[in-house]
């Protein structure tokens, strides 16, 4: 009930203010350091005629209406006219007001400001998306003015924007000194998060030139035109590369968002490879691709299907791409959830941005930050999922996929005496091979023989964790490259206890199955003997075969090198 009364009573404050115009309030601005929020003390009509002249504003019983603020931040359209505002600025201190106008919107394609004295017109100036800046229009991204009040005095500002879309107006007057201050800060904050964009796709850029991986360079087509989105969209790149030109940028804007669109929905679709395991959905992602495209052409259409396929670009397009990588994680789908994480930033700030233009969600200063920051968690997240895909495709690379072990690359990659090692050398080789595995694959079949492998592979990992490293080179060839110092015994030990483990009985459906291995081990001295001791322990292992399987032979340093006739292994027992 109290609810529905205060409604009733601000239903009721609006409708009398509306009926009976009043004039704006005065804005003191006498002694004004720092800055004040002026949104609610101004006056505004609306859809008032382009060729309409301020003197026609001015003049007696114009029929231009103007009606006091009732919030901070004004919303409204410029699709049906211009806005004109008016602001009644007093200055009651001793020293004479040299302050700054902001209207913090970058999207308003011209503003014209005017400060009338008691003589009329003193000063005049433009800016805009698509205006040349001239006359008291300073540099800033945002349209801005500089504003003089002399001492003991008062002076009417009026300001005409133009704009075909959405106006969202929140008005603030500076100091001097604190309008540098924070159109500095602004700045240096809008690019840090370019910056951080640019790292980024220069790291896309280094995957994907070693990659044949077309996501990668969608990838980097998205970073690009991210990064272009923020530095267009905040006004940034107009203010620094064309301040006095009549060219606008809101055909480039809408391209660059469609792009980036485009790219991240293409970018997810080729990452998780949606055309092999959804087809349907890699067909609508497709198709709002399409449409993204063709929404660059927007400004050029009538407005219902302007507005379409602005809304299915900006908006609806990226939630139902949001919404099928949600029913991908569900699925299990590799990547998905990364990709939803990093997806999702970027459509809850272009939904905020949403309600804030229709004034459903209140005004923020961060409000001016929150999409560049969110195509920041973007392509960070990103960039996280690219870096443990490619780091997940290096493993595999080096690694057995049967048993889970390092393999022969790897293994050879250990020996490469051009990269600098960071783990302590290691102090000797051992060579395994099975005993009785053949068998078995003739026997049960090859998949029990993978079910042994598998098991062996296990079994050769947790024996060597934290003393060794162990590598499948073959069919059941396996090498250990023991690197912790010990004695000669405990690695002589450590390979029957290889042996020992091997042996063990592995349960495969309702059969129990057994092999055996024979060892065969070189002591390495130093970095130059690496490879020499994959020889000298293959050598020791052949005589650990010949000798009645299931032994540890040691290859005798005292004979010499490998391939000469002389040599002879040292007997050890198994």
């Amino acid at each position: 009930m109290r609810f529905f009364s205060r409604f009733i009573s601000l239903l009721v404050v609006v409708v009398v203010s509306l009926t009976f115009p009043s004039e704006a309030r005065p804005i003191e601005v006498g002694g004004l350091d720092g800055r004040i929020d002026i949104g609610s003390k101004i006056a505004i009509a609306e859809k008032v005629d382009p060729a309409v002249t301020l003197d026609q504003v001015m003049e007696p019983g114009s029929k231009i209406v103007f009606r006091p603020s009732l919030t901070n931040t004004f919303h409204g359209s410029g699709q049906s006219g211009d806005i004109w505002i008016r602001a009644d600025l007093v200055n009651s201190g001793d020293t004479a007001l040299r302050g700054n106008l902001v209207i913090r919107f970058p999207y308003l394609e011209v503003v014209d400001a005017y400060i009338v004295g008691p003589q009329g017109v003193e000063h005049q100036g433009r800016a805009g998306a698509t205006a040349a800046r001239s006359g008291i229009a300073i540099p800033d991204p945002f349209p801005a003015f500089e504003i003089d009040v002399p001492a003991q005095d008062s002076r009417t500002l009026y300001l005409r924007v133009h704009s075909n879309t959405v106006v969202v107006l929140s008005m603030w007057l500076h100091s001097s000194a604190d309008f540098q201050l924070w159109s500095k800060g602004s700045i240096a904050l809008h690019f840090l998060m370019i910056g951080i964009l640019c790292t980024f796709t220069a790291y896309a850029i280094s995957v994907a030139r070693t990659s044949q991986n077309n996501a990668y360079r969608l990838y980097v087509c998205f970073c690009v035109s991210s990064a272009l989105y923020i530095l267009f969209s905040t006004g940034i790149g107009k203010a620094f590369f064309w301040p006095h030109s009549d060219i606008g940028t809101m055909v480039l804007i809408n391209a660059l968002q469609a792009a980036s669109t485009v790219f991240g929905a293409l970018f997810i679709a080729s990452f998780l490879d949606i055309r092999t395991r959804w087809p349907a959905f890699n067909r609508v992602i497709l198709l709002i691709a399409a449409l993204s495209t063709v929404s660059v052409l927007i400004s050029a259409m009538p407005p219902l299907a302007a507005m379409a396929l602005y809304m299915l670009m900006s908006s609806i397009g990226p939630i139902i791409v949001l919404a099928g990588v949600w029913v991908l994680h569900r699925r299990g789908v590799y990547g998905a959830g990364a990709v939803l994480l990093g997806w999702a930033p970027s459509i809850m700030a272009t939904v905020w941005m949403y309600l804030r233009i229709f004034d459903i969600t209140p005004y923020f200063g961060i409000n001016h930050y929150i999409v560049p920051i969110a195509l920041c968690l973007t392509v960070l997240q990103f960039s996280w999922a690219i870096s443990n895909r490619v780091k997940d495709a290096e493993a595999s690379a080096v690694t057995d996929p049967l048993t889970g072990l390092f393999n022969r690359r790897k293994l050879d990659s250990a020996f490469d005496r051009t990269v600098q090692r960071t783990e302590p050398p290691c102090t000797a080789v051992l060579a395994i091979d099975l005993d009785g595995f053949k068998a078995i694959n003739d026997t049960h079949g090859h998949e029990a023989g993978d079910a042994v492998l598998r098991v062996i592979g296990q079994r050769l990992k947790k024996l060597s964790l934290g003393r060794a490293k162990s590598f499948r080179t073959g069919g059941d060839e396996f090498v250990v490259l023991y690197s912790e110092h010990a004695d000669r015994a405990v690695i002589q030990a450590f390979g029957s206890d290889c042996i020992a483990r091997i042996g063990r009985p592995i349960l495969f459906g309702t059969e129990v199955l057994f092999v055996g291995a024979s060892v065969g081990i070189a002591f390495v001295q130093n970095d130059e003997e690496f490879k020499t001791g994959i020889q000298r322990a293959d050598a020791a292992l052949y005589h650990a075969k010949r000798d009645g399987k299931g032994v540890v032979r040691l290859y005798d340093e005292r004979q010499p090198p490998v391939g000469k006739e002389s040599f002879r292994p040292a007997l050890v027992s198994g």
